[in-house]
This record gives structure tokens, C-alpha cells and sequence, in this order.
């Protein structure tokens, strides 16, 4: 019993002839009815009355004519369901990503997506690198975002985001009036400013620069928003992590003179075990770069690597 069968039992229903039947599936009325008797063979008896003026279904074949359009809709539903997969139409996309990650273009990204493709189920899940790691590794996430540098030899890289970090400062904060700044200023004006474990290098200079003589304050990226947001503090976060807070000017972006290029590196990994990415998660990527890359015109973000 194959799908052609179905398709002729059911037309010739439909149209009441053969002829009909064959001319709507553009056959010859032989190669319908060699169909017809090969789902006949195959049910064990005929399923049409044959002569008279009028076709008619025997018992057997009014019996077998619902499973019959249920397993043509059930096919029809699933060659379509397949071939939106192959598309990236359907499907499911499984990211994982590092906390302060899922922010800015990421956020962005998944909007678009759900807007583009609503049939596409969305997962995504978060934790540290090793976490992000782990979850590619047992094949509970297609990809995943951590901290850069990151080697590992099961994985590989997709791609790379270097954003550099803004000082930023709450919009009634004493150092917002001012149109630059220099570090000794964020030594005495910071009041508290907030260490973030962004990279080494960055681990480096606040340590150099900013904890000398005072209490050391560290918080996630999450908390130290926050805490700018109630007028606290000043802190270094990316552009993409408070867009929409520096776009309504709660929080304002003040240039350090005497400060070198700091950047938070990350990197989109996937296991090396995975030969292809479900179409579901190439048009993800796809998004995604096109949302990343519309940071660029704020200097944010730049990618040295392509999938």
C-alpha cells in the first residue's frame, strides 16, 4: 500500500468515475485503476461496485474510506511538516548561553525569530561557560555562548564577538555632568564602582586601578545595572547589555581619556560531533548576525569568525 494508491481510492470517490479520478491526477485510466486493484489485493476484497450508471463504494470500502484520508492528511501534513524543517520553517532551536549574554541582539534576535517563523520552538537555557559547555556536550542545546578565550577540543568556534566596555554611570550620578573623565576620577567619584568579571584583562585593570584604597565591590553584570539604575555607583557594561537603558537616557555612557581598549570577548560554539545544524538553527544564525552587525554602527560589536 502506497501513497498513489491512497490518492487514486480516494479521487474516484470524489469525482464518482475513473476517468474523472485519472484525469484530476493527470493519469491514464488504466494506471488508476491498476492502483485500485493493488489496494484492493492488499485490503483482501473490492472496495467499488463496479457497473450500473453510477460508482458506488462497497461495504469493505465505505468501511476502509476514513483511515484511508486520515493517513492521506497524515502524510500530506507530514511531507509538509519535513519539508518546512528542511526549510527552517519548522523545527526546534536550542541555545545556550552565558547570563549576560541574553540580552541586547540576542533578545532581538529571538524576537525576530518567533515573528519570522512562529512554528519554530525556541529553548533557551543559561549557566556558566562549563555549564554551556556540558550542555552541548550531553546534546541538550545545538550551540552555545561563553566567554572568550575558550579551547576546548570537542568544540568548534562559529563565531567571535569582541564589544568593547563603556563606563556607565546613572543620569543624575555627579560624574554625568562631566564629558569625559579620567581614572583617577572613578577612583574618587565612583562611590562605589562595581567590579565586573568581564576577562582578565579587564580583571587586571580594575584591580590596578580601581581597588587600591577602598572596599572591593564585585556583582554579576545583571546586579550592576540594576544598581546603576536606582543612582548607585558606575560600572563597566557593554553597549548591547543597556541599550535600551542608554536609548532613554536612564543611564549615560561617559568616555575615560586615559583608558585602554577594554573589550568582553565571547564565542559561539557548537559540539565537532554535529556534522550539520538543523536548518532551524542556520536561520537563527542567520538573524542573529544581522543583529549583531547593526551594533556595529556604535562600534559594539565586530566578528572575526563565520559559520
Amino acid at each position: 500500500m502506497d501513497l498513489h494508491q491512497l490518492q487514486a481510492f480516494e479521487q474516484i470517490v470524489l469525482q464518482g468515475s475513473f476517468s474523472k479520478a485519472a484525469r484530476k491526477l493527470g493519469l491514464s485510466q488504466p494506471t488508476v485503476s491498476l492502483r485500485v486493484q493493488a489496494l484492493e489485493q492488499m485490503v483482501g476484497g473490492p472496495l467499488f461496485i463496479r457497473g450500473g450508471s453510477r460508482l458506488s463504494l462497497t461495504e469493505q470500502g465505505r468501511s476502509f474510506l476514513p483511515y484511508a484520508q486520515a493517513a492521506l492528511r497524515a502524510m500530506t501534513t507530514g511531507i509538509e511538516v519535513a519539508q518546512h524543517t528542511a526549510q527552517g520553517k519548522r523545527g526546534r532551536v536550542v541555545v545556550a548561553t552565558l547570563p549576560s549574554l541574553s540580552t541586547g541582539f540576542f533578545a532581538s534576535t529571538l524576537a525576530r525569530l518567533y515573528q519570522t517563523h512562529p512554528q519554530l520552538d525556541i529553548l533557551v537555557h543559561t549557566g556558566h561557560t562549563q555549564q554551556v559547555a556540558e550542555m552541548l556536550s550531553d546534546g541538550f542545546a545545538h550551540i552555545g555562548f561563553v566567554s572568550a578565550p575558550f579551547f576546548h577540543p570537542d568544540m568548534t568556534p562559529l563565531l567571535h564577538l569582541q564589544e568593547p566596555l563603556l563606563l556607565v554611570v546613572h543620569a543624575n550620578h555627579p560624574l554625568a555632568v562631566q564629558e569625559q573623565v579620567k581614572t583617577s576620577d572613578l577612583e574618587e567619584l565612583g562611590n562605589p564602582f562595581f567590579f565586573i568579571d568581564w576577562s582578565l584583562e579587564m580583571r587586571q585593570w580594575q584591580k590596578q586601578h580601581m581597588v587600591k584604597n577602598r572596599t572591593l565591590v564585585e556583582v554579576p553584570p545583571h546586579t550592576a545595572r540594576d544598581l546603576l539604575l536606582q543612582g548607585r555607583g558606575a560600572a563597566f557594561l557593554t553597549r548591547s547589555f543597556i541599550h535600551d537603558d542608554l536609548k532613554n537616557r536612564n543611564l549615560k555612557e561617559i568616555p575615560v581619556v586615559d583608558l585602554p581598549l577594554l573589550r568582553r570577548e565571547s564565542v559561539l560554539i557548537r559540539h565537532h560531533r554535529v556534522d550539520a545544524l538543523p536548518a532551524a538553527v542556520d536561520v537563527f544564525l542567520d538573524l542573529f548576525r544581522e543583529e549583531a552587525w547593526g551594533y556595529v554602527e556604535n562600534e559594539s560589536v565586530t566578528k572575526s569568525l563565520d559559520v
